[in-house]
C-alpha cells in the first residue's frame, strides 16, 4: 500500500510539472509568436537528454561502485579483527617468541608513537622485504612449539575455511593469502601425527611454511593496527599493551 501511494504521488507530481511547462511554452508562443524558436529550443533539449542520462548514469555508477568497494573493505577489516582475536594474536606471539631473527621486527616495538604515515611505510617495507623466520628450538621445546601451533590451527580450522569461502576476501588478496598459508601449515602438521620426534631436515621444511605464515601475519597485523588507529583509536590501546614485539609490554594500565 505504501509503495502504491508513493507511485501515485510521483505520477501526480510529474503530471503537474509537465502541465506547468506546457503553460509556460504555450503562453510564450501566444504572447511573443516565436513558436519556431520554442520548438527549436525543445528539440535541442530533447537531443541532449540521452547525453545527460549517459553522463549521470556513469557518474552514479562510479560513485555506487566506490561506495560498495569501501563497504566490502570495511567488512574485511572487521573480519580481520575477529581473526586476530580468535587466533592471529596468539600465533604472532608464539612465532615471534620462538624466532631468533628479530632485526626486521625490532621497529615494531615502538608502535605506540606511530602515525598513519609510519604504518604505510612499514606496510610497504614488509611487502617488499618479507619477514624472515628462524629458530634454534630443539628437543622438547621444538615439540612444544609445533604442538601449540597445531592445536590452535586445528581448533580454528572451520573458522579459517569459512573465511576463505567468504567472497569479500577476494577483494583483499593479502589476507586470503594468509588463510591459504595457514591451511597449508595446518595440513603439514596434521599429516605428521606425532610432532615430538621431528627430524632437523623435516623441521627445516616446516620452518619454511611457518615463515610464510609469519610474514603474512606481520603484514596483516600492521594493516589491522593501522585500521584501528584510523577508525577505532580506543581499541588500539589493548594491541599496544599486548604488543608481542615489546618485551616490556603490559596489559595492565599503570600510568
Amino acid at each position: 500500500m505504501d509503495k502504491v501511494k508513493k507511485a501515485d504521488w510521483k505520477i501526480r507530481f510529474a503530471v503537474v510539472m509537465i502541465i506547468i511547462a506546457f503553460i509556460f511554452f504555450a503562453s510564450r508562443m501566444l504572447y511573443l509568436g516565436d513558436s519556431e524558436e520554442v520548438v527549436s529550443y525543445l528539440w535541442k533539449q530533447i537531443g541532449f537528454i540521452p547525453v545527460n542520462i549517459l553522463l549521470v548514469a556513469f557518474l552514479i555508477d562510479g560513485i555506487i561502485s566506490k561506495k560498495e568497494h569501501e563497504a566490502i573493505l570495511e567488512k574485511v577489516d572487521m573480519i580481520m579483527g575477529t581473526f586476530f582475536t580468535k587466533l592471529g594474536n596468539d600465533l604472532v606471539h608464539m612465532i615471534s617468541t620462538a624466532s631468533v631473527n628479530t632485526v626486521s621486527t625490532h621497529a615494531l616495538k615502538n608502535i605506540r608513537d606511530w602515525d598513519d604515515k609510519d604504518y604505510e611505510n612499514k606496510l610497504k617495507e614488509f611487502k617488499e622485504h618479507p619477514v624472515e623466520f628462524d629458530t634454534a628450538l630443539k628437543g622438547e621445546e621444538r615439540a612444544k612449539f609445533l604442538n601449540e601451533i597445531q592445536d590452535i590451527l586445528s581448533e580454528n580450522r572451520d573458522f579459517i575455511i569459512n573465511l576463505i569461502n567468504n567472497p569479500n576476501l577476494l577483494k583483499k588478496g593479502e589476507f586470503s593469502g594468509l588463510m591459504i598459508a595457514l591451511l597449508h601449515l595446518d595440513e603439514e602438521l596434521a599429516r605428521r601425527g606425532d610432532l615430538n620426534n621431528v627430524s632437523d631436515t623435516d623441521f627445516a621444511h616446516l620452518k619454511g611454511d611457518i615463515a610464510r605464515v609469519y610474514s603474512h601475519l606481520i603484514y596483516e597485523w600492521i594493516y589491522y593496527l593501522r585500521y584501528l588507529n584510523k577508525f577505532y583509536p580506543y581499541m588500539i590501546s589493548l594491541a599496544i599493551r599486548t604488543n608481542p614485539f615489546d618485551c616490556d609490554a603490559d596489559v595492565h594500565i599503570n600510568e
